[in-house]
């Protein structure tokens, strides 16, 4: 593709995503003609992550880099006693912020602020006797953009208002790190779960791929959840996810040489080419080999910290 298609794509990616366009985009560039026949004739859920997904492939992104496209915001016209006035639906972003500030202002979750009864309680109040017409609009407001908020949006907001010691000066940075990390394992969960959704039975291999990438996400995704949930019921960090293992890998490199880390580096990268031809062997019997598999995954994430660790050194 285009450098020019690249950008046409991108660019859609980081607006409203109406589904008629992304077809369309598709009907133009996509290659799988299987897809493009179910994105015309099927419009669920699922098939929007899978052309979402696809789109973001074509356009050469990466999924952390599609997870953080910046998102426009979306004009729509409304009526305001028989006038034609311009309102704009801000991004997810400010939807979320703006929602949660007002919510705190009363003291109140989002959840309780868009409730019918919490608007019949504070209008009854005596104290707010002469702003009842002002706090009317702003509540009715708020159950608006409430209702026409996405649901990652409305799940978002739930999970700040959880997790509120993600927003304290006194938060650790990694856990901050792991709730990146998560949102990202969720982001590769979904995406494999949708595609097999619709892969045929000649797609053995890519089946079992993406059957790999949905465990080994959701078990990410899981473990992450445990750490937050203990941080949040004890104050202090449990410390069993993957993640701390790698930091403290990453740590202790730091204290090694140049020529070390090279070598390492190179140790990692032969036992990684041993463990996937022993995992790609076995899948060519139709067998399992556990051992290969965790230590593919084990000399992969290696390589990774080794790498991130000479970029490091290379940025000084």
């Amino acid at each position: 593709m285009t450098t020019e298609q690249k950008k046409e794509i991108t660019a859609y990616l980081c607006g409203p995503r109406d589904y008629a366009e992304g077809v369309a985009l598709y009907q133009r560039y996509g290659v799988n003609l299987r897809l493009k026949r179910q994105f015309a004739v099927e419009d669920t859920a699922v098939i929007r992550e899978i052309l979402f997904d696809e789109l973001r492939k074509l356009a050469g992104l990466s999924e952390i880099e599609f997870n953080h496209l910046p998102r426009q915001a979306v004009k729509k016209t409304a009526q305001l006693n028989g006038a034609q006035a311009k309102c704009v639906i801000l991004d997810d972003k400010n939807d979320e912020s703006a929602l949660m500030e007002l919510a705190d202002s009363f003291g109140v979750t989002v959840d309780e602020l868009v409730s019918p009864d919490f608007q019949e309680r504070v209008l009854a109040m005596d104290e707010n006797a002469d702003r009842i017409d002002e706090l009317t609009d702003e509540l009715e407001a708020a159950r608006s953009k409430y209702a026409e908020a996405p649901e990652p949006v409305r799940k978002m907001i739930r999970f700040r208002e959880k997790y509120t010691f993600l927003n304290s000066p006194d938060c650790p940075d990694v856990l901050k790190i792991l709730v990146a990390d998560m949102f990202t394992a969720y982001g590769n969960y979904k995406a494999a779960h949708a595609r097999l959704q619709v892969l045929g039975d000649a797609d053995s291999a890519t089946a079992a791929a993406d059957c790999e990438i949905v465990v080994t996400e959701y078990l990410k995704n899981r473990e992450i959840w445990d750490e937050l949930e203990y941080y949040r019921e004890n104050g202090v960090i449990l410390g069993k996810a993957a993640k701390f293992r790698e930091m403290e890998a990453a740590e202790d490199l730091t204290k090694i040489s140049d020529v070390d880390l090279m070598g390492q580096l190179r140790s990692a990268g032969v036992q990684e080419s041993k463990a996937k031809k022993a995992v790609e062997e076995a899948k060519a019997k139709k067998q399992s080999n556990e051992k290969a598999e965790a230590a593919f995954v084990k000399w992969s994430n290696r390589k990774k910290i080794l790498k991130a660790e000479i970029d490091r050194r290379k940025k000084k």
